[in-house]
Parts: structure tokens; C-alpha cells; sequence
């Protein structure tokens, strides 16, 4: 029996990340460990229904705006989005670096209040984080094991693929030059970025994290190990290898409580049709144009909608066979629609697969579109270009995606998969293995440098 330990976990202030990173925090806590969940006042009820120790973050270092940073630009950029990201790739501009760059100061701020919460805590034995980006606080502690998450679809990490997330390539059709094409435009999107870091990382005495991190924006290679969550069935096994470290569970999803059922509201119980869940995600439902162009074409549909508004949902008019809420607890109603439209992020991908819910994807930006193309490639659900996808063709999707019982079962099959897989407690085994081995390497120094044999 693996004796017991404390992590310390945190990850970006966004549900994407939050919610694998709880998901694991959820299956150690289940073998006995201690879990310090930190980040931002507004999730301390999250941790705690989970039964975390929660720590916050000193809002006077982090501030209290870093997500509505965001929001603004994805406001001001939204024509970078869609169907037309690839070509836009191609002529990104030193203007467009520079947006990217100026949210670099945000990954400034959580080191600086991680670090600050890392030398008050006491000990800790591991710390799990999904922070995309490298905090040097990680990195700068002897003794100290970091496992990094990566929340995002994996065909980043995989050398032979496109080099970068964000294309949604169909992998069916490989074509090399576009791939070069959007690898040098990504490239020049982050460069501003990468140029930010280095220059921190050198200022911090840390020269060689900064020489270590490659070309992209994301975690280096982990100095041990690290996890990806993405179902074994949808993984990009063609591809060959992964970068070296990194290694697959089948998913990382936070534990719903099972005396919880969700009640379809009133309003929408004794109507016709069956039930579907629409969700653009924390992000892109901020986008209110095109949400709003959405629930139009959906108030056309003969069923009904249990929509997650956002953030902005307040302006937002919903029709007579909808309702929602800026929030809905996805785990709860997965388990109650028929079919879910969704935008492809990681999370809420593995978390419909998980419940064998089909599913048609309007990705809008980033690995959203990674995640819609290969649900497509492989026969599982459609990928909806909205912009370029007219109302009859998108109201076709809906019914075919309900009737296709062949792509049921296919999804029904994945999802007995996941739960059947043992991924899971491998990695936890991997990790309460590390700290057990590096701890006695730490004794065995003590013992040695006291003199003793």
C-alpha cells in the first residue's frame, strides 16, 4: 500500500483546465493522498466540494481580470476564428505577436503567486499542474517533483504530426507543405511570446530552462513524466511516438456526485423532441454574434435545448424550446440529453465520449479544431464549420447525428473503453512510485552525509 502524500495542485484559471486537473486531483485523493487545490477566490467552492484543503491566490499579485483579458481580445479578434484560422495562420503579422505577448504578463503573475503560496505552505511532495506555459517557481525548487497536465488535444506533442495544435488537419489527406506552411505561421504568432520568456527565464539565473523549451509556447519536456487525458480509441496511434515523457490516460474527468440527477426544467418537460446540450464553452460563448446566429437556427429545430449561455449569458434571448444558464453542470446533464453540440474543447470532448453521448463539434478556435476533425476522420460525430454550414444543412446534422446508430454504438464502445481502462491508476502508481523512490535517495544522502553506512 503506497503510504500517503501531499500535492499541491493548480492549474489556468479557465473550466478546460480546472476541471481535469480536479479530475486528478479526485483519483489521488482516492488513494489517500493530501490535495492543496490552489488558484483564484471564485473556484475555492470547487475544490471544496471536492474535498480539497483550498489555497488562494493573492489577488494583489494575480489581479482579478486575467480571464476578462482574455475575453477582450478573443471580442476584438473573433474574425481570426473559425473555418478561416488556417489561412489567417498564413499572414499573421508582428501586430498579431504582440496581442499574444502582452497575456504573457498574466503567466508572469501566477508564478509570482504560486511562489509565494510554495514558501509559506510547508512541505509538499509533488505538485501537478496544467499550466500550458513553464513557472519557473516549478522548476527552481530542489527536491521538488512536478507532473505537468496537458489539457489540450495531443497531436502537438507528436513529432511526425503538424508540429502544432490549432490546424485541424485531417490526417486522412496528410499534406506536409501546408503543415510547414502553418508550422511557420504559428511560429510567428508565438515568437513575441517565446522572446518574453526567454528574456524572464535568462533575468531569473535560469538560462538553462530557457535553452531547454522548444520552439513552441508550451510546457518543456517533463523532467520525469507527464500526463495527456485523450480516449485511447480517438489517440493518433498513426502518428508513431509521442515527444519523449509524455504519456496517455484515457481521461481526467472530475467525479460527479451519483445522487445527483439533472432535472429537465419545467419549462421544457412536456415538450416534443428529444433533449440536446449546446455549449460554446467559457470562451467562445463570449462571442455573442455568433451565439446569437446559433440559438436562431436552433429555435428552428423540433427538439429541445439545455444551453450553457457563458459568461455573457445575460444578453443573451433564448427561445421557447430553450433553457439555460451562464453555468450548467456538464458532468450532470450529459448523463440526461440525447446528443450534444459542442465546441471541441479537450474537456468537454472526453467528458461526452465518457458518456457515450453523440455529438456533432463547432469548433472555433485552437485545438477546438484538432478535436472536431478527428472526431470526423474517425466516424464519430460531425464537424460544423459554422460559417461557411447554412441553417438547412446544419439542422440535418442534428437529426442524422441522432439517428445514426452506427456512430451510437461506435461512441458506446469508447466509452466502455475508457471505463474499462487502467490508465488512471497507472499514473498515479508512476507518480507515488517517484516520490517514494526519491525520498529514499534523500535519505540515503542524509545518512551519508551524517557519516552513517
Amino acid at each position: 500500500m503506497a503510504k500517503n502524500y501531499r500535492f499541491l495542485l493548480s492549474a489556468l484559471p479557465a473550466m478546460g483546465h480546472i476541471n481535469p486537473t480536479v479530475g486528478f486531483g479526485d483519483l489521488l485523493k482516492a488513494r489517500g493522498h493530501e490535495i492543496i487545490f490552489v488558484q483564484s477566490e471564485k473556484f475555492r467552492k470547487i475544490a471544496e466540494d471536492h474535498g480539497f484543503e483550498f489555497v488562494p491566490f493573492d489577488d494583489s499579485i494575480v489581479g482579478v481580470d486575467n480571464v476578462n483579458q482574455f475575453i477582450k481580445w478573443i471580442l476584438e479578434n473573433s474574425q481570426y476564428f473559425g473555418s478561416n484560422w488556417i489561412e489567417r495562420v498564413k499572414h499573421l503579422t508582428e501586430d498579431d505577436s504582440k496581442i499574444f505577448a502582452s497575456m504573457f504578463e498574466n503567466t508572469k503573475k501566477m508564478n509570482d503567486a504560486l511562489e509565494k503560496i510554495l514558501n509559506q505552505i510547508g512541505h509538499i511532495d509533488c505538485t501537478v499542474t496544467d499550466f500550458i506555459d513553464v513557472l519557473p517557481c516549478l522548476y527552481n525548487r530542489k527536491n521538488l517533483i512536478n507532473i505537468p497536465l496537458i489539457s489540450f488535444n495531443p497531436i502537438a506533442i507528436y513529432p511526425s504530426g503538424p508540429g502544432s495544435f490549432g490546424g485541424g488537419f485531417s490526417l486522412l489527406k496528410p499534406d506536409p507543405t501546408v503543415w510547414a506552411e502553418f508550422q511557420e505561421g504559428m511560429k510567428r504568432l508565438w515568437s513575441g511570446t517565446r522572446k518574453m520568456r526567454k528574456e524572464w527565464l535568462t533575468s531569473l539565473g535560469m538560462e538553462e530552462l530557457a535553452e531547454k523549451l522548444d520552439s513552441g509556447p508550451f510546457v518543456p519536456r517533463p523532467d520525469h513524466f507527464g500526463f495527456y487525458h485523450y480516449p485511447e480509441d480517438l489517440d493518433y496511434k498513426e502518428l508513431g511516438e509521442t515527444e519523449p515523457g509524455w504519456m496517455r490516460i484515457d481521461y481526467c474527468i472530475r467525479e460527479a456526485d451519483p445522487d445527483e440527477k439533472f432535472e429537465v426544467p419545467k419549462i421544457l418537460q412536456d415538450k416534443p423532441g428529444k433533449l440536446i446540450y449546446f455549449s460554446m464553452g467559457s470562451l467562445a460563448s463570449c462571442d455573442l454574434s455568433m451565439m446569437r446566429k446559433i440559438l436562431a437556427i436552433l429555435a428552428k429545430s423540433p427538439h429541445r435545448f439545455i444551453v450553457s449561455t457563458g459568461q455573457l449569458g445575460d444578453k443573451l434571448q433564448l427561445a421557447d424550446n430553450m433553457w439555460g444558464e451562464p453555468y450548467v453542470d456538464q458532468l450532470k446533464v450529459l448523463q440526461a440529453v440525447d446528443m450534444a453540440i459542442i465546441h471541441g474543447g479537450n474537456n468537454s470532448v472526453v467528458e461526452t465520449f465518457y458518456y457515450a453521448r453523440p455529438m456533432a463539434v463547432i469548433p472555433y478556435f485552437f485545438d477546438q479544431l484538432d478535436n472536431a476533425q478527428r472526431i470526423e476522420d474517425l466516424g464519430l460525430g460531425k464537424r460544423i464549420d459554422f460559417w461557411s454550414t447554412g441553417e438547412s444543412e446544419f439542422l440535418k446534422i442534428i437529426e442524422d447525428t441522432l439517428t445514426n446508430t452506427e456512430v451510437h454504438e461506435k461512441i458506446q464502445k469508447i466509452s466502455e473503453n475508457m471505463r474499462s481502462s487502467t490508465s488512471r491508476e497507472k499514473a498515479a502508481k508512476m507518480i507515488e512510485d517517484l516520490i517514494e523512490n526519491q525520498n529514499e535517495f534523500k535519505n540515503r544522502n542524509i545518512l551519508i552525509e551524517d557519516g552513517k553506512k
